[in-house]
């Protein structure tokens, strides 16, 4: 963490992004959306479940035929036959299955995502607002954790911006570099 030394004249605020997100309205009634969609989507998986165990339960049917003294030959080797198409509908099914689940969990974590970003844009343009209402500094995020990918200042006046001596000092040395030192013989 880097040090900021504050003046008199400093206002700094802060503010829990993360709580404000699940407070706000429209993140509550998306997360009923969602919730409504997966039980939804959890429905339609179990009924694709159930054609499949359906389907198992005649495949084993078409295999005790095949195997059955009591058929004739040629009725076992249809019922065999029978078992392989079928078989190959069970297999059909459950790509079915799992195309589906792949790709509603893909749709969900898209959305989920899309709709993040833009509750957490409304949040930023309140967050400014709010700054400037109260001519802050800085805003900091006190949600934010080591790693969680989000930027802990949410707002600043640029009063501590050092960007244009960084730059002035990355640059002083230009046209002055050194000789490379030549290359060591082998």
């Amino acid at each position: 963490m880097a040090a900021i030394s504050v003046r008199a004249e400093d206002v700094i605020l802060t503010v829990n992004v993360a709580e404000s997100l699940n407070n706000y309205y429209k993140f509550k009634n998306f997360v009923v959306e969602m919730s409504e969609t997966e039980e939804r989507a959890q429905a339609k998986v179990a009924v694709l479940e159930g054609e499949g165990q359906a389907m198992v339960a005649d495949f084993r049917e078409l295999e005790e035929q095949a195997k059955s003294d009591i058929l004739s030959e040629e009725a076992r080797k249809e019922a065999l036959l029978d078992a392989q198409k079928k078989y190959q509908e069970i297999q059909v099914k459950e790509q079915e299955v799992r195309k589906f689940l792949t790709d509603t969990q893909r749709q969900f974590a898209d959305r989920r995502n899309k709709q993040l970003s833009l509750f957490y844009q409304d949040i930023a343009e309140v967050v400014n607002e709010i700054s400037k209402e109260r001519s802050a500094t800085l805003v900091i995020d006190v949600s934010v954790r080591v790693g969680d990918g989000r930027a802990p200042v949410l707002y600043t006046d640029g009063s501590y911006d050092i960007t244009p001596e960084v730059v002035e000092r990355i640059n002083a040395t230009e046209g002055q570099e050194e000789e490379a030192e030549p290359a060591p013989a082998e």
